[in-house]
Protein backbone atom coordinates (compact mmCIF):
# COMPACT_ATOMS: atom_id res chain seq x y z
CA UNK A 1 0.00 0.00 0.00
CA UNK A 2 3.02 2.34 0.90
CA UNK A 3 4.78 1.64 -1.90
CA UNK A 4 1.27 2.46 -4.24
CA UNK A 5 1.08 5.55 -2.16
CA UNK A 6 4.40 6.57 -2.96
CA UNK A 7 4.20 6.07 -6.90
CA UNK A 8 1.02 7.93 -6.82
CA UNK A 9 2.75 10.84 -5.09
CA UNK A 10 6.08 10.43 -7.26
CA UNK A 11 3.72 10.00 -10.43
CA UNK A 12 1.66 13.66 -9.62
CA UNK A 13 5.22 15.62 -8.81
CA UNK A 14 6.26 14.45 -12.26
CA UNK A 15 2.93 15.00 -13.91
CA UNK A 16 2.99 18.67 -12.83
CA UNK A 17 6.34 19.14 -13.13
CA UNK A 18 5.78 17.93 -17.00
CA UNK A 19 2.47 20.52 -17.33
CA UNK A 20 3.84 23.95 -16.09
CA UNK A 21 2.80 26.52 -18.82
CA UNK A 22 5.65 28.48 -20.10
CA UNK A 23 4.25 31.71 -18.29
CA UNK A 24 4.50 29.59 -14.78
CA UNK A 25 7.94 28.36 -15.39
CA UNK A 26 9.57 30.75 -13.01
CA UNK A 27 7.02 30.71 -10.16
CA UNK A 28 8.04 28.10 -7.62
CA UNK A 29 4.54 27.08 -7.02
CA UNK A 30 4.22 25.78 -10.23
CA UNK A 31 6.67 23.00 -8.91
CA UNK A 32 7.02 20.09 -6.19
CA UNK A 33 9.05 21.25 -3.10
CA UNK A 34 11.68 19.13 -3.90
CA UNK A 35 11.74 20.26 -7.39
CA UNK A 36 12.87 23.86 -6.61
CA UNK A 37 15.99 24.45 -5.68
CA UNK A 38 18.37 27.28 -3.99
CA UNK A 39 21.75 27.19 -4.03
CA UNK A 40 25.14 29.46 -4.07
CA UNK A 41 25.58 29.01 -7.35
CA UNK A 42 24.58 26.96 -10.60
CA UNK A 43 27.50 25.18 -12.85
CA UNK A 44 26.12 24.59 -16.67
CA UNK A 45 28.84 22.00 -18.05
CA UNK A 46 30.78 19.47 -16.29
CA UNK A 47 34.01 19.14 -18.16
CA UNK A 48 37.93 20.05 -16.44
CA UNK A 49 36.27 24.05 -15.70
CA UNK A 50 32.45 22.82 -14.63
CA UNK A 51 33.99 19.69 -12.31
CA UNK A 52 36.62 21.80 -10.86
CA UNK A 53 35.09 24.48 -9.83
CA UNK A 54 32.13 22.06 -8.49
CA UNK A 55 34.94 20.54 -6.37
CA UNK A 56 36.69 23.71 -5.52
CA UNK A 57 33.48 25.27 -4.57
CA UNK A 58 32.84 21.97 -1.86
CA UNK A 59 35.78 22.34 -0.34
CA UNK A 60 34.66 25.89 0.34
CA UNK A 61 31.57 24.74 1.94
CA UNK A 62 29.40 26.18 -1.09
CA UNK A 63 26.49 25.07 -2.28
CA UNK A 64 26.20 24.63 -6.07
CA UNK A 65 23.64 22.35 -8.71
CA UNK A 66 26.00 21.46 -11.62
CA UNK A 67 24.17 20.43 -14.64
CA UNK A 68 25.75 18.56 -17.42
CA UNK A 69 24.12 17.34 -20.64
CA UNK A 70 26.38 13.89 -21.07
CA UNK A 71 26.12 11.04 -19.00
CA UNK A 72 28.59 11.38 -17.50
CA UNK A 73 31.72 13.64 -16.00
CA UNK A 74 34.92 15.02 -18.07
CA UNK A 75 33.97 16.46 -21.10
CA UNK A 76 37.00 16.06 -23.29
CA UNK A 77 39.12 13.38 -21.24
CA UNK A 78 37.52 10.29 -21.93
CA UNK A 79 38.32 6.79 -21.22
CA UNK A 80 36.93 3.19 -23.06
CA UNK A 81 36.49 0.73 -20.48
CA UNK A 82 36.40 -3.26 -21.68
CA UNK A 83 34.22 -4.93 -19.10
CA UNK A 84 35.38 -8.59 -20.98
CA UNK A 85 39.19 -7.75 -20.29
CA UNK A 86 39.56 -4.62 -18.29
CA UNK A 87 41.08 -2.42 -20.53
CA UNK A 88 41.64 1.07 -20.36
CA UNK A 89 42.10 3.39 -23.25
CA UNK A 90 42.30 7.10 -23.24
CA UNK A 91 41.65 8.82 -26.12
CA UNK A 92 40.82 12.33 -25.53
CA UNK A 93 43.27 14.34 -23.13
CA UNK A 94 46.09 12.64 -22.60
CA UNK A 95 48.56 14.37 -20.65
CA UNK A 96 49.05 17.07 -17.92
CA UNK A 97 51.49 19.41 -16.95
CA UNK A 98 53.75 17.82 -13.74
CA UNK A 99 52.01 20.95 -11.36
CA UNK A 100 51.21 21.65 -8.13
CA UNK A 101 47.63 22.33 -8.99
CA UNK A 102 47.23 18.70 -11.22
CA UNK A 103 49.29 17.20 -8.57
CA UNK A 104 47.09 18.59 -5.83
CA UNK A 105 43.68 18.07 -7.96
CA UNK A 106 44.19 14.25 -8.47
CA UNK A 107 45.43 13.99 -5.30
CA UNK A 108 42.24 15.19 -3.58
CA UNK A 109 40.17 12.91 -6.18
CA UNK A 110 42.16 10.25 -4.93
CA UNK A 111 43.67 9.20 -8.27
CA UNK A 112 47.41 8.19 -8.66
CA UNK A 113 49.46 9.94 -11.02
CA UNK A 114 53.04 9.03 -12.98
CA UNK A 115 55.09 10.34 -15.21
CA UNK A 116 54.61 9.89 -18.90
CA UNK A 117 56.99 8.37 -21.42
CA UNK A 118 57.08 9.44 -24.40
CA UNK A 119 57.10 6.06 -25.83
CA UNK A 120 53.81 5.50 -24.71
CA UNK A 121 52.60 7.83 -27.95
CA UNK A 122 54.33 5.13 -30.19
CA UNK A 123 57.34 5.24 -32.58
CA UNK A 124 55.39 6.85 -35.93
CA UNK A 125 55.22 5.21 -39.36
CA UNK A 126 53.86 8.36 -41.61
CA UNK A 127 51.69 7.64 -44.74
CA UNK A 128 49.75 9.96 -47.23
CA UNK A 129 46.02 8.08 -45.96
CA UNK A 130 44.56 9.98 -48.48
CA UNK A 131 46.78 9.38 -51.69
CA UNK A 132 47.37 5.99 -50.13
CA UNK A 133 51.05 6.49 -49.91
CA UNK A 134 53.95 5.18 -47.73
CA UNK A 135 56.34 8.25 -47.14
CA UNK A 136 59.15 5.64 -45.53
CA UNK A 137 62.13 8.31 -45.76
CA UNK A 138 59.99 11.11 -43.70
CA UNK A 139 60.50 12.44 -40.43
CA UNK A 140 58.41 15.38 -38.76
CA UNK A 141 59.34 18.63 -37.88
CA UNK A 142 59.87 19.39 -34.03
CA UNK A 143 60.05 22.38 -31.91
CA UNK A 144 63.17 24.24 -32.23
CA UNK A 145 64.70 26.84 -30.12
CA UNK A 146 63.61 29.77 -32.49
CA UNK A 147 59.29 28.35 -31.68
CA UNK A 148 59.99 28.79 -28.31
CA UNK A 149 61.85 32.14 -28.93
CA UNK A 150 58.46 33.39 -30.86
CA UNK A 151 56.57 32.14 -27.90
CA UNK A 152 58.69 34.32 -25.57
CA UNK A 153 57.88 37.58 -27.65
CA UNK A 154 53.80 36.66 -26.57
CA UNK A 155 53.61 35.66 -23.07
CA UNK A 156 49.78 36.03 -23.12
CA UNK A 157 49.03 33.49 -25.96
CA UNK A 158 48.89 30.69 -23.52
CA UNK A 159 45.91 32.63 -22.19
CA UNK A 160 43.73 35.00 -24.67
CA UNK A 161 41.97 36.59 -21.73
CA UNK A 162 45.17 38.60 -21.77
CA UNK A 163 45.51 38.98 -25.12
CA UNK A 164 46.33 43.19 -25.89
CA UNK A 165 44.36 45.84 -27.75
CA UNK A 166 44.95 46.06 -30.69
CA UNK A 167 46.45 42.12 -31.06
CA UNK A 168 49.70 42.06 -33.04
CA UNK A 169 48.92 42.13 -36.42
CA UNK A 170 51.17 39.33 -36.76
CA UNK A 171 49.87 36.75 -35.01
CA UNK A 172 47.00 37.34 -37.28
CA UNK A 173 49.00 35.95 -40.08
CA UNK A 174 48.78 32.23 -41.12
CA UNK A 175 51.23 30.49 -39.49
CA UNK A 176 53.23 29.36 -42.94
CA UNK A 177 52.98 33.61 -43.67
CA UNK A 178 54.47 34.02 -39.97
CA UNK A 179 57.12 31.67 -40.09
CA UNK A 180 58.24 33.07 -43.26
CA UNK A 181 58.29 36.33 -42.52
CA UNK A 182 60.26 35.59 -39.11
CA UNK A 183 62.44 32.80 -40.56
CA UNK A 184 61.74 29.76 -38.64
CA UNK A 185 63.42 26.87 -39.34
CA UNK A 186 61.41 24.31 -41.46
CA UNK A 187 61.59 22.32 -38.63
CA UNK A 188 60.00 24.37 -36.21
CA UNK A 189 57.26 25.47 -38.61
CA UNK A 190 56.46 21.84 -39.51
CA UNK A 191 56.70 20.96 -35.89
CA UNK A 192 53.94 23.78 -35.26
CA UNK A 193 51.52 22.56 -37.48
CA UNK A 194 51.53 19.31 -36.70
CA UNK A 195 50.09 19.21 -32.57
CA UNK A 196 47.85 16.25 -32.73
CA UNK A 197 44.84 17.97 -31.70
CA UNK A 198 44.83 21.03 -33.80
CA UNK A 199 41.68 20.85 -35.57
CA UNK A 200 40.85 22.36 -39.07
CA UNK A 201 43.54 22.76 -41.35
CA UNK A 202 46.76 24.38 -39.66
CA UNK A 203 47.59 25.74 -43.32
CA UNK A 204 44.70 28.49 -42.67
CA UNK A 205 45.57 28.43 -39.33
CA UNK A 206 46.27 31.80 -37.61
CA UNK A 207 49.41 32.13 -35.86
CA UNK A 208 48.01 33.05 -32.44
CA UNK A 209 46.13 29.77 -32.47
CA UNK A 210 49.30 28.02 -33.45
CA UNK A 211 51.07 29.56 -30.71
CA UNK A 212 48.04 29.05 -28.33
CA UNK A 213 47.67 25.21 -28.82
CA UNK A 214 51.68 24.58 -28.99
CA UNK A 215 52.12 27.09 -25.73
CA UNK A 216 54.49 26.34 -23.05
CA UNK A 217 52.17 24.13 -20.72
CA UNK A 218 52.13 22.03 -24.61
CA UNK A 219 55.41 22.20 -24.65
CA UNK A 220 56.37 21.54 -21.60
CA UNK A 221 54.11 18.37 -21.59
CA UNK A 222 55.49 16.80 -24.53
CA UNK A 223 59.31 17.38 -23.95
CA UNK A 224 59.05 14.66 -20.49
CA UNK A 225 56.94 16.65 -18.35
CA UNK A 226 54.16 15.22 -18.81
CA UNK A 227 51.87 13.27 -15.83
CA UNK A 228 49.23 11.00 -16.59
CA UNK A 229 46.95 8.45 -14.48
CA UNK A 230 49.13 5.57 -13.11
CA UNK A 231 46.35 3.52 -13.72
CA UNK A 232 45.58 4.84 -17.27
CA UNK A 233 42.90 6.10 -17.14
CA UNK A 234 42.23 9.69 -17.19
CA UNK A 235 38.94 9.74 -16.15
CA UNK A 236 39.22 8.29 -12.70
CA UNK A 237 39.34 12.09 -11.27
CA UNK A 238 35.87 12.69 -13.05
CA UNK A 239 34.69 9.68 -11.67
CA UNK A 240 35.69 10.17 -8.27
CA UNK A 241 34.14 13.71 -8.63
CA UNK A 242 30.57 12.27 -9.52
CA UNK A 243 30.79 9.50 -6.63
CA UNK A 244 30.99 12.75 -4.11
CA UNK A 245 28.87 15.37 -6.01
CA UNK A 246 26.63 13.11 -7.19
CA UNK A 247 23.81 15.24 -4.77
CA UNK A 248 24.24 17.71 -6.61
CA UNK A 249 24.76 16.99 -10.46
CA UNK A 250 22.01 16.62 -12.72
CA UNK A 251 23.25 14.36 -15.61
CA UNK A 252 21.86 13.76 -19.10
CA UNK A 253 19.95 17.59 -18.28
CA UNK A 254 19.86 20.91 -19.90
CA UNK A 255 18.40 24.79 -19.02
CA UNK A 256 15.65 25.22 -20.87
CA UNK A 257 14.52 28.93 -19.64
CA UNK A 258 16.42 31.04 -18.12
CA UNK A 259 15.91 34.49 -16.27
CA UNK A 260 19.37 36.71 -14.40
CA UNK A 261 19.26 39.77 -13.15
CA UNK A 262 21.32 42.63 -14.08
CA UNK A 263 22.10 43.00 -10.17
CA UNK A 264 23.69 40.22 -8.20
CA UNK A 265 20.78 40.95 -5.37
CA UNK A 266 18.62 39.30 -8.30
CA UNK A 267 20.63 36.33 -8.78
CA UNK A 268 19.21 33.88 -11.50
CA UNK A 269 16.54 31.49 -12.05
CA UNK A 270 17.32 28.54 -14.24
CA UNK A 271 14.34 25.64 -15.67
CA UNK A 272 16.55 22.42 -16.38
CA UNK A 273 14.98 19.57 -17.70
CA UNK A 274 16.54 16.22 -16.29
CA UNK A 275 15.37 12.66 -16.19
CA UNK A 276 13.34 13.66 -13.51
CA UNK A 277 11.10 16.16 -14.82
CA UNK A 278 11.40 19.78 -14.87
CA UNK A 279 13.67 21.73 -11.95
CA UNK A 280 13.40 25.28 -11.00
CA UNK A 281 17.41 26.04 -10.24
CA UNK A 282 17.34 29.66 -7.94
CA UNK A 283 21.28 30.72 -7.61
CA UNK A 284 23.21 33.82 -7.20
CA UNK A 285 25.45 33.13 -9.88
CA UNK A 286 25.71 31.48 -12.99
CA UNK A 287 28.83 29.86 -13.98
CA UNK A 288 28.97 28.89 -17.65
CA UNK A 289 31.50 25.83 -17.81
CA UNK A 290 30.14 24.67 -21.46
CA UNK A 291 31.30 25.96 -25.01
CA UNK A 292 29.47 29.28 -24.96
CA UNK A 293 28.14 29.13 -28.64
CA UNK A 294 24.72 30.30 -29.43
CA UNK A 295 22.85 26.62 -29.59
CA UNK A 296 24.42 25.92 -26.21
CA UNK A 297 23.32 29.33 -24.32
CA UNK A 298 20.20 30.10 -26.59
CA UNK A 299 18.26 29.06 -23.53
CA UNK A 300 19.54 31.90 -21.30
CA UNK A 301 18.03 34.84 -22.42
CA UNK A 302 20.32 36.55 -23.84
CA UNK A 303 20.92 40.69 -24.53
CA UNK A 304 21.91 42.45 -27.58
CA UNK A 305 25.28 42.80 -26.07
CA UNK A 306 25.76 39.24 -25.18
CA UNK A 307 24.72 38.14 -28.79
CA UNK A 308 26.57 40.52 -30.45
CA UNK A 309 29.90 38.87 -28.93
CA UNK A 310 28.86 35.03 -28.17
CA UNK A 311 27.27 35.30 -32.02
CA UNK A 312 30.88 35.39 -33.02
CA UNK A 313 32.23 32.56 -31.65
CA UNK A 314 32.25 28.88 -33.33
CA UNK A 315 34.33 25.65 -32.92
CA UNK A 316 35.72 23.08 -35.41
CA UNK A 317 35.01 19.29 -36.02
CA UNK A 318 37.16 17.00 -34.40
CA UNK A 319 36.32 13.12 -33.34
CA UNK A 320 37.89 10.25 -31.97
CA UNK A 321 37.42 6.34 -31.03
CA UNK A 322 38.72 3.19 -30.14
CA UNK A 323 39.54 0.07 -32.09
CA UNK A 324 41.05 -3.49 -31.97
CA UNK A 325 40.86 -6.08 -33.51
CA UNK A 326 43.18 -4.36 -36.24
CA UNK A 327 46.73 -7.10 -36.15
CA UNK A 328 48.99 -3.58 -36.01
CA UNK A 329 52.42 -4.08 -34.23
CA UNK A 330 52.16 -2.96 -30.99
CA UNK A 331 54.25 0.50 -30.22
CA UNK A 332 53.74 2.15 -33.25
CA UNK A 333 51.81 4.96 -34.38
CA UNK A 334 50.80 5.02 -38.15
CA UNK A 335 50.59 8.76 -38.87
CA UNK A 336 48.86 10.74 -41.52
CA UNK A 337 51.05 12.93 -43.69
CA UNK A 338 50.58 14.99 -46.41
CA UNK A 339 53.34 13.43 -49.60
CA UNK A 340 52.20 16.77 -51.60
CA UNK A 341 51.14 19.43 -49.21
CA UNK A 342 53.11 21.90 -48.15
CA UNK A 343 54.54 20.96 -44.40
CA UNK A 344 53.30 17.66 -45.27
CA UNK A 345 50.25 18.41 -43.89
CA UNK A 346 47.34 16.12 -43.82
CA UNK A 347 44.85 16.66 -46.35
CA UNK A 348 41.38 16.89 -45.09
CA UNK A 349 39.00 15.40 -43.94
CA UNK A 350 40.94 12.21 -42.90
CA UNK A 351 41.94 10.12 -39.72
CA UNK A 352 44.94 12.19 -37.83
CA UNK A 353 46.73 8.87 -36.14
CA UNK A 354 45.77 5.48 -35.46
CA UNK A 355 47.94 5.53 -32.11
CA UNK A 356 48.93 2.76 -29.45
CA UNK A 357 47.09 2.62 -26.04
CA UNK A 358 48.47 1.13 -22.90
CA UNK A 359 45.90 -1.94 -23.48
CA UNK A 360 47.51 -4.54 -26.00
CA UNK A 361 45.34 -4.99 -28.82
CA UNK A 362 43.77 -1.13 -28.47
CA UNK A 363 44.15 1.82 -30.62
CA UNK A 364 42.62 4.93 -30.16
CA UNK A 365 42.19 7.45 -33.31
CA UNK A 366 41.56 11.29 -33.85
CA UNK A 367 39.36 12.27 -37.35
CA UNK A 368 39.96 16.14 -38.90
CA UNK A 369 37.42 17.48 -40.64
CA UNK A 370 36.10 20.99 -41.61
CA UNK A 371 32.39 19.57 -42.07
CA UNK A 372 30.80 17.96 -39.42
CA UNK A 373 30.67 13.66 -39.64
CA UNK A 374 28.21 11.26 -38.53
CA UNK A 375 30.03 8.62 -36.69
CA UNK A 376 29.31 5.67 -39.31
CA UNK A 377 31.22 7.77 -41.83
CA UNK A 378 34.31 8.21 -39.66
CA UNK A 379 34.53 4.91 -38.99
CA UNK A 380 34.07 3.59 -42.61
CA UNK A 381 36.88 5.91 -43.24
CA UNK A 382 38.80 4.66 -40.05
CA UNK A 383 38.50 0.91 -40.96
CA UNK A 384 39.25 1.68 -45.09
CA UNK A 385 42.95 3.31 -43.89
CA UNK A 386 43.29 0.25 -41.75
CA UNK A 387 42.18 -2.11 -44.12
CA UNK A 388 45.25 -0.18 -46.06
CA UNK A 389 47.39 -0.20 -43.71
CA UNK A 390 47.52 -3.86 -43.40
CA UNK A 391 48.06 -4.63 -47.18
CA UNK A 392 51.59 -1.99 -46.34
CA UNK A 393 52.70 -3.47 -43.46
CA UNK A 394 52.15 -6.84 -44.55
CA UNK A 395 49.38 -7.75 -41.64
CA UNK A 396 46.98 -10.28 -41.41
CA UNK A 397 43.72 -9.28 -42.94
CA UNK A 398 41.41 -8.48 -39.88
CA UNK A 399 38.46 -6.74 -39.71
CA UNK A 400 38.30 -3.85 -37.52
CA UNK A 401 35.77 -3.64 -34.33
CA UNK A 402 35.03 -0.57 -33.63
CA UNK A 403 34.08 -0.35 -29.70
CA UNK A 404 34.25 3.38 -28.97
CA UNK A 405 33.69 7.36 -30.51
CA UNK A 406 33.41 10.61 -29.30
CA UNK A 407 32.17 13.45 -31.05
CA UNK A 408 34.74 16.89 -29.15
CA UNK A 409 32.98 19.09 -31.51
CA UNK A 410 32.65 22.60 -31.35
CA UNK A 411 36.21 22.09 -30.63
CA UNK A 412 39.08 24.63 -30.19
CA UNK A 413 36.26 27.79 -30.14
CA UNK A 414 37.51 31.03 -31.76
CA UNK A 415 35.53 33.96 -33.61
CA UNK A 416 36.57 35.05 -37.07
CA UNK A 417 39.85 37.23 -37.56
CA UNK A 418 38.72 40.16 -38.16
CA UNK A 419 37.02 39.91 -34.94
CA UNK A 420 40.07 38.80 -33.36
CA UNK A 421 41.43 41.97 -34.60
CA UNK A 422 38.30 44.42 -33.20
CA UNK A 423 39.06 43.43 -29.87
CA UNK A 424 36.59 40.37 -29.45
CA UNK A 425 38.70 38.41 -26.41
CA UNK A 426 38.67 42.01 -24.24
CA UNK A 427 35.23 41.90 -25.23
CA UNK A 428 34.48 38.25 -24.02
CA UNK A 429 36.77 39.24 -21.27
CA UNK A 430 34.30 42.19 -20.36
CA UNK A 431 31.01 39.41 -19.84
CA UNK A 432 32.54 38.17 -16.87
CA UNK A 433 30.42 38.85 -14.04
CA UNK A 434 27.70 40.61 -16.36
CA UNK A 435 24.30 39.99 -15.35
CA UNK A 436 25.56 37.55 -12.71
CA UNK A 437 26.87 35.19 -15.22
CA UNK A 438 30.80 33.79 -15.60
CA UNK A 439 32.50 31.90 -18.33
CA UNK A 440 35.05 29.48 -17.50
CA UNK A 441 35.64 26.81 -19.90
CA UNK A 442 37.94 26.08 -22.85
CA UNK A 443 37.49 29.63 -24.41
CA UNK A 444 40.79 31.37 -23.81
CA UNK A 445 43.05 28.14 -22.80
CA UNK A 446 43.95 24.56 -24.17
CA UNK A 447 44.60 21.98 -21.67
CA UNK A 448 42.81 20.68 -18.69
CA UNK A 449 45.97 21.81 -16.84
CA UNK A 450 45.37 25.64 -18.13
CA UNK A 451 41.39 25.22 -17.79
CA UNK A 452 41.91 24.02 -14.42
CA UNK A 453 44.50 27.28 -13.27
CA UNK A 454 42.72 29.68 -14.97
CA UNK A 455 39.24 28.68 -13.12
CA UNK A 456 41.46 28.58 -9.85
CA UNK A 457 42.32 32.10 -9.81
CA UNK A 458 38.82 33.56 -11.38
CA UNK A 459 36.76 31.56 -8.82
CA UNK A 460 37.49 34.41 -5.79
CA UNK A 461 35.89 36.67 -7.65
CA UNK A 462 32.84 34.86 -8.50
CA UNK A 463 32.76 33.76 -5.03
CA UNK A 464 32.71 37.26 -3.97
CA UNK A 465 30.28 38.35 -6.43
CA UNK A 466 27.86 36.28 -4.67
CA UNK A 467 28.54 37.86 -1.09
CA UNK A 468 28.06 41.14 -2.40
Amino acid sequence: MLTTIFFYLASAAGALAASIHPRDQFDPSAYAAEDVIERDFAIIGGGAAGTYAAISLADRNKTFSLVEVSDRLGGNTRTFHDPATGACVDFGVQLHLDAPIVRNFFARLNTPLEKADSKVFGKPKYYDFTNRVALTNYTRGSIKSDYIAELNKYPYVQNLVDLPDPVPADLLLTWPEYAKKHKLSSSSTEGGLSWPATPGDPLDTTALAILNDGNPIEVKEFSGAGVRSANHDNSMIYDNALAELKPNVFLQSSIVAAQRGSTSKDGVQLVANTPSGKKLIKAKQLIIAMPPVLENTKYFGLDQQENAILGKLSGKYYYGGVVNNTGFEEGVAYTNAGANRPYHVASLPGVVEIAPSSSPGYNFYWYNTVEAKTQAEIESAARSTIKWLQTQNDLEDLEPNFVDFQDYSPFHLSPPVKDIADGWYGKMNGLQGYRNTWYISALFVVSSTQIWNSTHNILPDIINAAQS
